[in-house]
Parts: C-alpha cells; structure tokens; sequence
C-alpha cells in the first residue's frame, strides 16, 4: 500500500473521538450553539492526560464555510498528540485538506500503533447524505493485513455500517454495507469500527468486530425511533484504549447539567 503513515510507537494508545461538530460561520443548529457545545466537551476531556491521539469523524463543517474549518483548526492546533479527521457528508474535502493540516493536525488516513493500525475511510458520497465506501477503499481494508499480519485494524469512518432499528438515519447509512463486511471478513484482522453521523453514543457488535457511534459535539438524535426526532441527551465524546489482545476498552462521557437544549426543526439538518 502505497501512501503515508503516521508512524506511532505506542502499545496500549488511548483515543478520543470527537464527531459531527457542525461548526458554522453563524455557530447554532437547532437552537444549540455548537461552538459553546464543542468548547463544554474539549474541556471535558481534558480529564484524560495522556492521550495518543484524537479523532475527529466527520460533519466538521454544517456550512462548508472556510470559517467553520478554521474554528476546529484552532481549537486543535496545538495539542500535545497527533489529530487525524475524516469526511463527513457536511464537509468540504478541498477546504479541510487545505486548512486541517496544522500543527498537531495531520491529515494522514493511516495511522499505525504498536499492535493496532487505523485506517481512515471517506465515506462522502458529494451532493448526498447516505455514504458509500469505494472499491479503491476497500481493497486497502485487505491490502493493510497483508502489510500488517500481526496488527489489529480499527476502521475510522463517518456513516453507519449496520442498521440503527430507525427508519430515517437508516435511509441516510453506508449503501455498499454488503461490500464492506465482505472486505472485513477477507482482510480477518478488523477489530472495530468507530463512526459518527447518527449523533448517538452506540455498542454493538457484528462479526467479531466492536462497532462504536459516538454521540455529536452538538446536537442528539434521539435513538430508534423512525422519524427525525432530536434528543435531551448532551453533547459528548467517547474515550478508547486499544489493547495489545485486540480488545477496546471505551467509554462515553457527556455534558453535565442539561446546559444544551435543543429546538426541534422539522426540516432536519
């Protein structure tokens, strides 16, 4: 496989992942300022000292705006440790590949541990919200266990690669899902997949592989229910460790005290 690698040394890292952030020029979504949402949740996490790396999984931007891309820049500029991000169905490649490459922000899509290798899908179908990952992408999943035999792979992406049991994120999934478990089960090393898009905190599993949602930086959608519907639940990120046995320790943390309340609005987002 022939592409850059963030080369990184530890064995047990520890991760965070911050996703669907929706950062505009004007800062709300439905009634939420997502500017204050994400600055209550970066500072929640500085409960954890010695993160290796953290993720951000799409939906940066809600107005592909160059403003919302430079908010993001400066919050994560100067960390301590790497940030890697992905596409979102919001965002704009050209606009996050020219301003996401700063300081501690890399935008390399293939990062490897000690026992773990993560690689970084985009998932973007333009002028859509459902995504899709393409042939090239999917023949780097089994291209990765034949350069790395003896590493776990966790795949990084944006949409959700199994059914959320609610009609209206589901019509907006991953529509080559078939596709991309076949990939997983010929490539045999993929021990999980983190994603964003359907602003829930989930833990599921399919195949042997863990499958972790992480809840917005903005707004909830409230789960399993088949109209859009958004939800009292605050604000989040989730915390990961990779272990050397190819197990995933994580947990999500939220805002406290209710602070964000959104407004609902039957045109979506």
């Amino acid at each position: 496989m022939n592409e850059n690698i963030l080369k990184l040394g530890q064995a047990n890292p520890q991760i965070l992942q911050f996703s669907d952030l929706h950062l505009s020029a004007n800062g709300e979504l439905m009634g939420i300022n997502c500017d204050e949402s994400f600055a209550s949740v970066k500072a929640l996490a500085t409960q954890y000292h010695q993160v290796d790396l953290s993720l951000i999984t799409g939906d940066i931007s809600q107005d592909h705006s160059e403003a919302s891309y430079q908010k993001c820049c400066e919050i994560f500029k100067n960390q301590h440790h790497p940030v890697a991000w992905i596409t979102g169905n919001h965002d704009d490649v050209e606009l996050q590949e020219r301003i996401l490459s700063k300081g501690a922000i890399s935008p390399v899509k293939r990062i490897l541990f000690k026992h773990w290798q993560l690689l970084l899908l985009n998932s973007q179908i333009p002028g859509k919200v459902c995504g899709e990952i393409c042939d090239a992408q999917l023949a780097k999943i089994v291209q990765a266990s034949k350069d790395y035999p003896n590493h776990h792979i966790l795949i990084v992406m944006h949409h959700h690669p199994i059914p959320m049991n609610s009609e209206w994120i589901d019509n907006h999934c991953l529509i080559n899902q078939e596709q991309l478990w076949q990939a997983i089960n010929d490539a045999k090393l993929v021990k999980g997949i983190v994603f964003g898009h359907v602003h829930q905190s989930v833990d599921a599993e399919k195949d042997g592989v863990r499958l972790l949602g992480c809840p917005s930086t903005s707004v909830q959608f409230t789960p399993q229910i088949d109209e859009f519907s958004v939800d009292s639940a605050q604000p989040g990120f989730r915390y990961m460790e990779l272990l050397a046995n190819g197990t995933i320790k994580s947990k999500v943390h939220r805002v406290a005290d209710n602070k964000f309340k959104p407004v609902y609005d039957p045109a979506g987002y």
